[in-house]
């Protein structure tokens, strides 16, 4: 038998306030240094045990510092255990664990993908989580050389233009063959960016490679760009469509390994 949690009764209501101010307090732009190995999580969507699975890579890795790269929510079964859990690790371990912001921390997409289902069309507590996503972080820099986001960028931009209040291209935005940034088949308004104006990225903030979630993968993975970017993809059999879940391990001296689980 399964026994329902009511929402005010969930951990969760409760520690909103502290997740807030933790977040309010940290830039668009996190930087980070890859001292021991760092764990790169892509999008969870409400799957517990995909977030079990990740944290257990994250002890036997040997990683201290967690990047989780957005899309928390939505489409699983347990989005609000999810949250939960990451919310209680960020206050636990504040300068190991980064949250950052997917497109599924957006009010426009989570009205609609799960999340007010999930909490019983709760008005009030709907706008008290969405509050805490709007000052979730946006990108995080590893080491100088390393850009970590859910979904992509809007053009070549500098690091030091970004901010929370801009947070949609770099949720919504995909890498494409096609060069230049040129209308994305999600819809109106979402872009791709091609491998010239991603160079042209890399080279004005002096970075090497970039990380990102976004893409339901069948590896788990997928390098583009001459191997300087990676797609992550961290839920196992996603809503059934049999796919590997994986994980990214950035190393010291900037090395990527890609570890898959299904």
């Amino acid at each position: 038998m399964v026994i329902q949690i009511s929402i005010t009764s969930r951990k969760l209501f409760n520690i909103l306030p502290e997740i807030s101010e933790i977040l309010y307090f940290e830039p668009a732009v996190i930087h980070t240094a890859a001292d021991t190995p760092i764990l790169i999580v892509a999008d969870l969507h409400g799957d517990l045990s995909a977030l079990q699975l990740a944290l257990r890579k994250r002890t036997d890795l040997g990683c201290d510092t967690v990047i989780f790269l957005g899309d928390y929510i939505d489409r699983g079964p347990a989005s609000l255990d999810v949250l939960e859990r990451l919310f209680l690790l960020k206050i636990k371990e504040p300068d190991k664990i980064i949250l950052l912001r997917g497109n599924h921390e957006l009010r426009e997409t989570n009205r609609f993908d799960g999340l007010f289902r999930d909490l019983n069309h709760d008005e009030d507590m709907y706008a008290r989580i969405n509050r805490v996503f709007d000052r979730m972080p946006i990108a995080a820099v590893i080491s100088n050389h390393t850009f970590c986001v859910h979904g992509g960028i809007p053009g070549p931009v500098k690091l030091s233009e970004i901010t929370k209040k801009d947070a949609y291209p770099f949720v919504w935005n995909d890498p494409s063959k096609e060069n230049g940034i040129n209308q994305s088949p999600r819809g109106l308004g979402m872009l791709t960016f091609g491998e010239d104006v991603f160079d042209e990225f890399l080279r004005i903030n002096g970075l090497e490679r970039m990380i990102r979630g976004h893409m339901v993968l069948e590896d788990g993975y997928r390098w583009w760009f001459g191997g300087k970017l990676l797609s992550l993809f961290s839920v196992p059999d996603y809503c059934g469509m049999g796919n590997l879940g994986a994980v990214g391990v950035v190393e010291e001296g900037g090395h990527v390994e890609v570890v898959t689980f299904g």
